[in-house]
């Protein structure tokens, strides 16, 4: 029940205010009253703050505050639990209180250091942080009162979210900003929001969101004024008022420090970075130490803890969850990602849910498998990459997790580095099927030792079928942009399982999206949903609903820019660029910003690229960019913080620098784990990768520097095998490094663990390809007597005579001889294929042995160096 409604329509609880402000409750009705009276008093005053002495400015103040300060707080119900959504999330909101010019800087420093750490600090535990940065929100013609609605409406929301206590940032100076006279003030507010004649836009925030109310989550940030003294005089007044309002700003200062206690009060320093050090839009730009931002979201962790106590697990209880629990964990965060960005696609998503028959169809209906319905078992969405396929994807499946009576997997394929892989995939589905327990485990373990896909997927139609006999729920699989998987054999094998008739119970729906290069052309038309690009109302609608999430507000103008670039129906080239704008902080220039965004997504990417790397005073963006496009599969943060340590010639990266250079580029990385709960990096979009081969790499000719780096830190100082025999081979293969990756694969003893399918995919690359069959010039190879009674030759751990020369694998009574082309042998010489040296007849040699795979195909055994 409301006892007041406080904007928009906030409740207010007297269980959320300290014990002993209750004693005065009893006096609030009296005291809105008379503050009713003094308002509509004050509002038909005409008096012009400007023609005060000083001290009759303090004696106003004195009365003013007295005012305020008798006033009891406000009494705040809340509906509990409206603050949780439906998948379990929660979102966060912080509101920031500041005049405008004067701290361009602090808020840039909120923007792209404070704010990133906390949102991947919410994350981990399910709550969605949303920043309330008005610095370029209001369009320039708005009129006072809308500009008095925005800016306190969005603080009444944050009311809402956090139980009548707003998560604020307040920074204050020396400047008050916007006192508007009574005139400007609309009613309204005076009566909704018990505005005080004389008091500043900033004034009133904070009198709304933390005073009158003792709001422990607000934080006050009180900058020290000495910089002032190096500023040059032209300036000073973008710094620093005088007169009646600096004696403002010192009794609000005053007022605050009193009121509230030191742990809510951060004094910080300031320093002008250089004489010089002017932007673009005329504004000098001030430099803070490390302190600063830590204190900030050390402050806001606190707080958002003791409100939300059921939130304070996370992180730290990432020990005591399963593998599959954590990579449920990843999916169901980009699921609840790309939810958010959901729009004009209705559409299409009605033909989806048609096709699944949700619309037209009960449980009683679902449930009937001998339905012909259901003989069409998958659905393909096909468009090119940043269209919105996910998004798509992510909002059919909202909607499928709401229907009673049915089982939902979805695989978000590029959401973490493992998910990239078809057995990470069969293995997760697995999971889904089965109940957990000692059965779950040996299918998990078959699965791991696997060599071949088929193997994979007999392992699977059992499990299917198995479960669609175990229960009667219709089952609804979602895998998103399979064309992600690294291997195109993966593709069409999982197309062809899928189209193979009886390997899906008749209960069982499939979706799948795809590029058109990967897509299964033999769908029929009924099946296949071709994705094209947003309608100019849906993709104004997007940009609306993108910056509104951050309360950021263009101007029709603005807008019409916007939307006037030929890129702009693209999904994903109008999220970026609204991203751009969101962390762009010179409103004045923010026209000139729109106009001058690259009007193609490949263009916008290497403009946000070269930013970054101007932005970036480390000089370590484009170093961390540059090797994560060596493993474009992902990488883990320990290897590459390892690897840009020795590109360095540094011992380690200070962890509080490397977090710093990881939230920098958020922008364009995807964050998961791999199956042992390593942090995983890895590019959140392949044309994130070809903007920075274009922009970084391919200028200096460097991708053959990145790639030697980090296989040299993988070979010399990784001690983590299982990340050496994974990521070595594939980066000495890129740099065509051709003796170093045959001299790993047969003599380091930590290629023995690599199966002899993976090490004949590294190989084939590297064999002659002349061919050797009955008819061409060739001669057989040989093992000398010596060498045959050897092992290890090939990598393998029995003798060489019994080993494939190429992969290692055992060769039995299966094996096929090896020959040698005319320009890899001499002739008249029979040479040893392992040591080189000639043949002379005792001991006996034996003739060299391909197994069966490698025997297929007719060519030399001799490798390129």
């Amino acid at each position: 029940m409301y006892t007041m409604r406080d904007g928009m329509g906030s409740c207010y609880t007297a269980n959320a205010i300290d014990t002993q402000m209750l004693c005065v409750s009893n006096l609030a009705r009296s005291h809105r009253l008379t503050m009713g009276v003094i308002g509509s008093t004050m509002r038909r005053q005409k008096k012009s703050c400007g023609h005060k002495s000083d001290k009759d400015a303090v004696m106003d103040l004195s009365q003013m505050w007295n005012m305020i300060n008798n006033l009891p707080p406000v009494e705040r119900l809340h509906d509990h639990s409206s603050q949780r959504g439906p998948s379990g999330w929660i979102t966060i909101r912080v509101f920031v209180s500041s005049t405008f010019d004067d701290f361009h800087s602090e808020r840039e420093v909120l923007v792209k250091q404070v704010f990133p750490e906390l949102r991947e600090w919410c994350e981990a535990r399910s709550m969605c942080l949303v920043e309330c940065d008005l610095r370029w929100g209001i369009p320039k013609d708005t009129s006072s009162g809308k500009i008095f609605s925005t800016c306190l409406g969005e603080l009444d929301r944050c009311h809402q979210d956090s139980f009548g206590m707003p998560f604020m940032v307040v920074l204050l100076g020396e400047r008050a900003g916007w006192i508007p006279h009574a005139a400007e003030v609309p009613q309204e507010i005076v009566d909704v929001y018990r505005w005080i004649n004389g008091m500043s836009v900033t004034g009133t925030e904070i009198l709304h969101g933390a005073y009158r109310n003792y709001n422990p989550n607000a934080a006050f940030c009180l900058r020290d004024p000495s910089f002032l003294l190096q500023l040059p005089q032209e300036d000073l007044p973008r710094y620093q008022d005088k007169g009646h309002k600096a004696v403002f700003m010192k009794s609000l200062k005053e007022q605050v420090s009193h009121r509230f206690p030191e742990d809510q009060i951060l004094h910080y320093g300031c320093q002008i970075l250089s004489p010089d050090s002017a932007t673009r839009s005329g504004k000098v730009k001030l430099g803070f130490s490390s302190d600063f931002s830590l204190r900030i979201v050390e402050f806001l962790k606190k707080r958002i803890l003791e409100t939300f106590p059921e939130r304070s697990a996370g992180i730290s209880a990432r020990a005591h969850i399963s593998w599959e629990e954590t990579e449920l964990a990843q999916h169901h965060l980009f699921l609840h990602q790309k939810q958010q960005l959901f729009l004009g696609r209705d559409l299409e998503l009605q033909r989806i849910l048609e096709f699944l028959h949700m619309d037209q169809v009960d449980s009683t209906m679902l449930e009937n498998k001998d339905s012909a319905e259901w003989r069409i078992p998958v659905y393909q969405i096909v468009s090119e990459p940043g269209r919105g396929k996910s998004s798509l994807l992510a909002a059919c499946i909202s909607r499928v997790l709401q229907l009673p009576r049915s089982r939902v997997f979805y695989h978000f394929v590029g959401c973490s580095p493992s998910s990239v892989q078809l057995s990470n995939i069969v293995m997760r589905l697995c999971c889904n099927l089965m109940s957990s327990g000692p059965e779950q485990e040996d299918i998990l373990e078959k699965l791991r030792n696997c060599w071949r896909n088929e193997e994979m997927k007999d392992i699977l139609q059992h499990v299917l079928q198995t479960s669609a006999k175990l229960t009667n729920m219709a089952t609804y699989i979602f895998i998103d942009a399979i064309n992600q998987l690294p291997f195109p054999a993966d593709v069409n094998d999982l197309f062809s399982w899928l189209s193979t008739q009886g390997f899906l119970p008749p209960s069982y729906k499939f979706v799948i999206s795809c590029t058109p290069d990967s897509a299964l052309h033999s769908m029929p038309s009924s099946n296949c949903l071709e994705l094209d690009l947003l309608s100019p109302g849906a993709a104004q609608n997007l940009a609306v609903l993108y910056l509104s999430r951050y309360c950021k507000i263009l101007s029709t103008e603005q807008l019409y820019k916007l939307l006037q670039k030929s890129s702009s129906t693209h999904p994903l080239w109008i999220s970026l660029a609204c991203e751009e704008l969101r962390v762009y902080g010179v409103f004045e220039m923010l026209t000139k910003k729109i106009i001058g965004l690259p009007g193609t997504l490949q263009g916008l990417l290497e403009s946000i690229i070269q930013r970054l790397v101007q932005e970036d005073d480390s000089n370590r963006v484009k170093k961390l960019l540059c090797l994560l496009h060596c493993c474009q599969e992902g990488v883990a943060e320990q290897d590459l913080q390892g690897a840009m340590s020795t590109l360095e010639g540094a011992s380690e990266i200070p962890a509080m620098h490397w977090a710093t250079l990881r939230r920098t580029l958020s922008c364009l990385l995807r964050v998961g784990q791999d199956h042992r709960g390593k942090d995983m990096l890895g590019f959140f979009h392949g044309s994130v990768a070809e903007a920075v081969e274009k922009c970084l790499l391919s200028p200096d000719n460097s991708h053959h520097l990145y790639l030697v780096n980090l296989a040299d830190y993988y070979e010399y100082k990784c001690t983590d095998n299982a990340t050496v025999i994974n990521q070595l081979p594939q980066l000495l293969q890129k740099a065509m490094m051709n003796s170093r990756l045959v001299n790993f694969l047969r003599k380091d003893p930590r290629a023995r663990s690599i199966q002899a399918h993976t090490r004949t995919r590294y190989l084939k690359g590297l064999r002659c390809t002349n061919i050797c069959r009955d008819g061409f010039l060739r001669s057989q190879a040989m093992i000398c007597g010596m060498c045959s009674m050897k092992i290890g030759a090939f990598g393998q751990l029995f003798g060489n005579k019994q080993s494939c020369v190429l992969c290692g694998a055992h060769v039995t009574i299966m094996g096929r001889e090896a020959f040698l082309c005319s320009q890899h042998y001499r002739v008249g010489t029979t040479e040893c294929l392992v040591c080189k040296s000639p043949i002379l007849g005792h001991p006996p040699p034996s003739p060299a042995l391909l197994c069966h795979s490698c025997g297929f195909y007719e060519t030399c055994v001799a490798l390129k160096k």
